[in-house]
């Protein structure tokens, strides 16, 4: 299921808090186990605020929408958006 950003209106997929802070373990221990030079490809560790708000204008995972058909054009990239209770 997408959701929409009620603020913006950007288009993120929905994930669930445990799929969330799963994936947020597993991408701290490779970049954590990794050289500096591969590293330097990333900003930093990720945490699970990166799930937590739009990645376009920063409002809260609980101020979305579900989406709509034409809220994005097909073929468009997707960030992950958590969503409570799925």
């Amino acid at each position: 299921m997408n959701r929409t950003c009620n603020t913006c209106g950007w288009v993120a997929f929905s994930v669930t808090r445990a799929f969330a802070e799963t994936e947020v373990e597993r991408f701290n221990q490779f970049y954590q186990s990794s050289p500096p030079e591969i590293r330097d490809c990333y900003s930093g560790p990720s945490s699970i605020a990166h799930y937590e708000c739009c990645h376009r204008c920063g409002n809260g995972h609980k101020g979305f929408h579900d989406s709509e058909t034409g809220d994005c054009p097909p073929g468009c990239t997707l960030s992950p958006i958590i969503v409570e209770g799925v």
